[in-house]
């Protein structure tokens, strides 16, 4: 057993120093910023840009008419000035000039129509049209100045401006414009008008350049960015700590003593937008169209100490929303452990304990399947112990893991699941309409509730803030009853860059924002 054990940590070392003989061959000559993800982007272009992998890499290639300043208050990036109607039904943006798309031709307001265009076209693939909702039309005043035309008024109109804009002439030949499509080239190749520019993408591994004719160049100080995806945290740490890396996006809570004790890594705690829950399919037939089968798989859970224990610093949720949106409801308070409730509530549902460990009804077992992505395998233990506590109240839970490709088809395409283990990032453009509305794009749970459908009818229509937040907490309290997610935790995130890596400061939801003013000794 013990050679055995020494020729694995000799095979261990073997992929470890590989990786950084690779990272030290990517660094010669010019040397960018290199960090790590668990996964490939699933696209680099930032309308289809459906996971945190995408939209982090899309903040380095390209640019949105609003960024954030230091404060994180809104500011120009694309557009310089603006100015909003008094009805503030509208908004005419001025837009920055000289400014060149990474193949050298002119930024124009025509870029901008096209953009929204393709983020609010019923022939769009994308998968959240919410800009449908509220911008109803572009007009193109001047080669530099359009005005947005709102379906309502808007308080607060450029929270909705934080888009990415694409090139119109891209998809553009012999005269004809076509929308995106998921499976165009640009999506693997791309160009905007951001600080870096997209060099090669091989395997694993996107190289970007510093953009030359970018309009603020001489404030850019990386010479460019590499991303190497590698899924192995122990390989990541390690890489990290030897200099093969300069960043770890999001570094696993065990990990986070032993970086405090390095004097050559500094870590950076930033909050997201996201959170962590479990899907409870509400198909005709499923066990789980019994809330009280639902509500009892919740108090089954001690999600503090799983979450703790597991994953780190963050806070239980009782509701479809991170603590850092404002739309969050604190007044509902979240579930704690309470097994005899557990066993209560099975039992009226007619599942009894017998002889063996787990519940029957009419001689069947209460067995379910909980579906989860390959790529969440460092997640094994925190999902066996969640397995072990519902075997407590007499549930088999049976984990099932898959490929990301085929984990999405069965749960979001083809609906054939139990429970699966997922996570929402939204960003503050998102809203929960699509997830839970009966007719909802994205509410794969088969989930319906009239009065949510209604409230959340409502929110669309509304242009006053306060009954905005006030319907979003009726639906948070009717989601907090109704259960049509298990709703776990968001967390409080860690990334660890390296002593070289200087000036650096890291947006709540767009990592790389500020990323043109970090430099690298």
């Amino acid at each position: 057993m013990q050679k055995q054990t020494q020729s694995f940590s000799d095979r261990n070392s073997f992929r470890v120093w590989g990786v950084l003989l690779f990272a030290c061959v990517l660094v010669m000559g010019a040397t960018p910023l290199k960090y790590t993800e668990d996964r490939v982007p699933s696209s680099l272009n930032p309308v289809f840009a459906d996971d945190m992998y995408s939209v982090r890499i899309a903040e380095l290639l390209f640019e949105g008419l609003i960024g954030w300043d230091k404060e994180q208050k809104p500011s120009g990036q694309l557009a310089v000035s603006w100015s909003i109607a008094k009805n503030k039904r509208s908004i005419t943006m001025n837009l920055r000039r000289n400014v060149k798309w990474h193949d050298g031709k002119p930024f124009t307001s025509k870029d901008v129509a096209f953009t929204i265009k393709a983020m609010t076209s019923r022939r769009s693939q994308i998968s959240d049209r919410y800009l449908a909702q509220i911008i109803k039309r572009v007009q193109v005043l001047s080669t530099h100045q359009v005005k947005i035309h709102f379906r309502k008024s808007l308080s607060k109109p450029l929270k909705w401006l934080h888009f990415k804009i694409i090139p119109k002439h891209r998809f553009t030949k012999k005269g004809r414009t076509r929308l995106p499509r998921r499976s165009n080239y640009f999506n693997r190749r791309p160009y905007g008008t951001g600080p870096f520019m997209f060099h090669r993408w091989i395997g694993r591994k996107i190289v970007m350049k510093r953009f030359p004719g970018h309009w603020n160049f001489k404030k850019i100080r990386l010479k460019g960015v590499a991303l190497q995806v590698n899924p192995d945290k122990n390989i990541q740490r390690e890489v990290l700590r030897y200099g093969g890396f300069d960043a770890i996006i999001r570094v696993r809570p065990k990990d986070i003593p032993l970086f405090e004790r390095d004097r050559n890594v500094r870590l950076y705690p930033y909050s997201t937008n996201d959170w962590w829950y479990v899907a409870f399919n509400h198909k005709r037939g499923s066990l789980l169209r019994d809330r009280r089968v639902r509500e009892a798989l919740a108090y089954a859970l001690d999600r503090d100490n799983l979450r703790s224990a597991h994953l780190g610093d963050g806070q239980v949720i009782s509701g479809p929303f991170s603590p850092n949106d404002p739309l969050y409801n604190f007044s509902v308070e979240a579930r704690g452990q309470d097994l005899q409730k557990a066993a209560k509530l099975l039992k009226a549902a007619g599942w009894r304990k017998g002889s063996g460990p787990y519940r029957k009804k009419a001689g069947r077992v209460l067995k379910l399947r909980m579906l989860v992505a390959r790529s969440r395998s460092s997640y094994k233990s925190l999902c066996l112990a969640m397995q072990g506590e519902w075997r407590q109240i007499g549930v088999k839970v049976e984990l099932v893991w898959m490929g990301d490709a085929k984990w999405n088809n069965q749960v979001f395409r083809k609906k054939r699941f139990d429970m699966a283990l997922h996570i929402w990032n939204f960003d503050d453009l998102s809203t929960i309409f699509p997830l839970f509305h009966s007719k909802g794009i994205r509410n794969y749970v088969s989930y319906r509730n009239k009065e949510v459908d209604r409230l959340l009818k409502n929110a669309t229509r509304t242009t006053d803030p306060l009954i905005y937040k006030a319907i979003y907490g009726k639906v948070h309290k009717i989601m907090h009853r109704d259960l049509p997610y298990l709703f776990l935790w968001s967390l409080t995130n860690y990334s660890a860059l390296s002593a070289r890596v200087r000036h650096v400061i890291i947006h709540p939801f767009n990592y790389f924002h500020y990323a043109p003013r970090w430099s690298k000794k």
